[in-house]
Parts: C-alpha cells; structure tokens; sequence
C-alpha cells in the first residue's frame, strides 16, 4: 500500500497532496502566495539560530573579584595578514586567567571568496578555503563555548561573503557553538553578582568615520540601543576607547581594532597604512556598578589575577 503524500503542520495536523491543490485552487493566487509566505516567514523563525537579544550569567572562579571581557574582532583567520603571534597569546590568555571571558564581534574569518568582483583578489593572501578557515575557527569556537567562556558572537561582513551562495557563516556554521548567536547585532544582558550592564553590539552601522572613529558607536547607541552602557563595533580596524556622558550615566565606546596587521590592500586602496591595534578589553565589577575600559588585555586581566 503506497503512502499518501502531503504535508504535516506545526500543530501535528496532516493534509494531503489533494487537499493542498483544493485549498489553493479555490483561492486567489495573491491569497495563496501570502499563505505560503506566512508559512515560511513562521518556518524561518523555527530554524534561525541568531537572536537580537540575550543574556550572559558567568560563573566566575572567584566571585568577589570583577571579571574581564575581550573585545574580539577583526581577527580575519585564514589570512598571511593577520597576526597569529598576538591572536595566539590573547587566547592563552582568555583560557588560561579565571574571570575572563570573550565577546566575538565579527569577521573572525577572513573568507575571501572568487565571486567577489574586484575583491576577490582577497583569495590569494587565503592559504586555506572559506571552507577550511571556518571549520578550523569554529572547532576553537566549540572548545571555547563548553567552557561558558564566550558570552555572544556577533555577526561580521567577511564572514558573510558566502551569503552570495545562499549561506549565512553563523547560521551554517555557528548553529553548535555553545553560546548567543547575533546574526545582525543586538543588546546584550551581562549580569555580573548584583549588577546588571546592558551592551549593545554590531560589526559595522552607518557614520563610520576616519576622523572621528567612535561616532558610528554613538549613532548606534541613540538609534537602536539608548539603554546601553557599553558599545562594541568592529569593521573600520580602527582602534579607539571612548567614555562618555549621557542620561546621567557613564558610558564607553570600543572600536576594537584589528588582528589583521599588515593589510596592504588597504594601504593600497587609501583607507590606511596602519592598522588599529587589537585586543580592547573591558573589567567589570560585582558589588559595585563601575566598569573600567583597557587597550590592552593584557593590562585588564591584572584585576583577576
């Protein structure tokens, strides 16, 4: 006996392959278009794995110190531009020091690929595929996330050079890293013993600016995110600190850098001969609200130590 072909619905009910022609036939066509639009807007949500809000809860070593929290981007793996030496020694850092945890906030592959016109030429500083570099930093990822060491990943424009081939990178190939997916930025929750700090996060957003680096981190705070004390963006690899006034409270912009240390496609296009440096970090405390931005991780980490 041959099995009826159909469909099942997300309340468990079945209709056959009849019974869906019936349905549409004696409807109109802009009727039945929206419907099935309807369906896949709702199956779209079931299967996304990003979000545009979480929350992060460590669970420190030692609870009556502050924890510390890498600012990552621009890290541009697969790359012979980027610097593996200063990546390399920042996560020791991340995995070895208790209370210290990362924020991944973009481009963390560098993904060149040959369908992109012009910037194809990227493939040629690329030993590994998009393909390899993404499974080799994804398999840093997953250790990372089964140690709760990663409080969110955020979505970066390298990383989403495939999404000419139908694939989002984090949607592909973050769906199993133990941690918060923003696939187009979002607001995140960090709860830190008794306080709690709202930081709002994205790769790139409009009025970037070579003179005046943190004012795209301003524009996304008064646009999307106004209750947020902390801002981290990436995308420019310029490198700028930023604390601020507003609503009576203090607030700190980061523009986090780049690992990507020797580009010369931007050199050579004008967009700058030196790159940002990398590696911004941000202490915040448990018993009292007050947190305190640093350049330098290495700096950062003296409070947990």
């Amino acid at each position: 006996m041959s099995k009826e072909m159909g469909l099942f619905y997300p309340d468990g009910k079945f209709k056959s392959d009849n019974e869906i022609r019936k349905e549409f036939v004696s409807k109109t066509i802009f009727d039945s278009s929206t419907e099935l639009l309807r369906r896949a807007r709702a199956l779209e949500g079931v299967m996304e794995v990003g979000c545009k809000e979480a929350t992060f809860h460590p669970k420190p070593q030692y609870l009556d110190k502050p924890i510390v929290i890498w600012h990552a981007t621009d890290i541009h793996y697969g790359s012979i531009r980027t610097d593996y030496d200063l990546l390399l020694k920042h996560l020791n850092i991340l995995e070895s020091t208790p209370n210290t945890y990362v924020i991944m906030n973009g481009d963390e592959v560098d993904n060149f690929n040959v369908m992109l016109s012009k910037a194809s030429t990227g493939v040629f500083e690329n030993p590994l595929s998009p393909q390899r570099q993404s499974e080799a930093f994804i398999e840093k990822l997953k250790q990372l996330g089964q140690r709760g060491k990663i409080a969110v990943i955020s979505f970066g424009n390298h990383n989403n050079f495939m999404a000419g081939s139908g694939y989002e990178w984090l949607e592909t190939f973050g769906r199993d890293v133990r941690t918060s997916i923003f696939t187009s930025g979002g607001l995140l929750h960090l709860l830190v013993g008794e306080q709690h700090y709202p930081i709002a996060i994205t790769h790139m957003y409009w009025g970037n600016s070579k003179l005046n680096p943190t004012n795209m981190g301003k524009r996304f705070w008064e646009h999307e995110y106004p209750e947020a004390e902390v801002v981290l963006l990436g995308h420019t690899h310029q490198s700028e600190l930023l604390t601020w006034e507003r609503g009576g409270k203090e607030r700190l912009i980061s523009i986090g850098g780049t690992y990507k240390q020797d580009d010369r496609w931007a050199r050579e296009h004008g967009i700058g001969g030196r790159s940002g440096q990398p590696g911004h970090a941000i202490v915040f405390f448990p018993y009292e609200h007050k947190f305190i931005g640093y350049k330098h991780l290495e700096d950062a980490v003296k409070w947990v130590k």
